[in-house]
């Protein structure tokens, strides 16, 4: 935008070299390289105030109102609204000029924080997919693990059955309704899996509640805790469909293993449709929480 203003200054000095002191909404629309649209609607909403030509009604600027271009162009550029830009023209000296300028630096320290707090997300949804590739998860699928582990805060976005397509119209409409963002793309959609429940059937296990769990999710935002515990794990890579074939295992693992089961199994997709179209892509983690 400072170069932008400053070429504009450029040329109004060239036509000041010419001794012009009136111009046409097509100069200044040549003048700042913008539509004479914009020029008229700065003069509709009242900072912008054009004199009329006596013979013909066109639209005259003066220099001062090219000045006055010059600076809605960059006050434009640093996101001050129309109406902001019309008072303080109205007032404008230094004490406004600086409150301006240090409110105006707020809002960018805001976004600032804002960017960062993405970049983090994305960052850390990064290194969960990555971390997925190492030697150890590729190397222990499908084998039984035992795993003791914290809290885990995550957002519930339903506590219904719903099959997979239905998923992202509930995470929109959770995040309609409680003006949260839920990142899917690297985080880890989980299902509480309800075996009693399910048709024997079917080639999926029925679900008791669909909610995302991911390392970089705010307290704040968690509104269901998958609890402190031990658990047995399995992770495979694959469809979805050898759930119903690898669960039964961690149940086997318990009751050889004489350990009491202490909730429902619960279906961590750490890669699903959300990050692949390739269902030998997907890696699922099937916990299961004893004593």
């Amino acid at each position: 935008m400072a170069y932008f203003v400053h070429d504009a200054y450029t040329l109004l000095g060239d036509f000041i070299m010419k001794k012009k002191d009136m111009f046409k909404i097509g100069e200044l629309s040549r003048l700042f390289d913008i539509g004479v649209d914009s020029i008229r609607y700065y003069e509709k909403v009242g900072i912008l105030h054009p004199i009329r030509n006596d013979e013909n009604n066109y639209r005259m600027y003066t220099i001062d109102d090219v000045r006055r271009l010059a600076l809605i162009r960059e006050l434009l550029g640093l996101s001050f609204s129309t109406d902001q830009i019309r008072k303080y023209d109205e007032d404008r000296n230094v004490d406004s000029t600086t409150a301006l300028l240090r409110a105006e630096l707020d809002v960018v320290d805001a976004e600032i924080s804002k960017l960062k707090a993405t970049r983090d997300s994305i960052q850390n949804r990064l290194d969960t997919i990555t971390a997925l590739g190492s030697p150890d998860i590729q190397n222990s699928f499908e084998d039984v693990v035992i795993k003791e582990l914290p809290d885990r805060g995550c957002v519930m976005v339903t506590d219904a059955n719903l099959p997979d397509d239905y998923v992202s119209y509930y995470v929109v409409k959770y995040m309609q309704s409680h003006h949260t963002k839920i990142d899917t793309i690297g985080a880890c959609d989980c299902y509480t899996l309800d075996i009693a429940g399910s048709n024997p059937d079917s080639l999926y296990y029925r679900t008791k509640n669909v909610f995302f769990s991911a390392p970089y999710l705010e307290a704040d935002d968690c509104n269901y805790i998958l609890p402190a515990g031990r658990y047995l794990s399995m992770t495979y890579r694959g469809s979805l469909t050898k759930t119903k074939e690898l669960l039964p295992e961690l149940y086997k693992y318990a009751k050889d293993h004489q350990l009491e089961i202490a909730g429902d199994p619960v279906e961590m997709c750490h890669i699903d449709d959300y990050e692949t179209n390739d269902e030998n892509e997907y890696i699922i983690e099937l916990q299961l929480m004893v004593k």
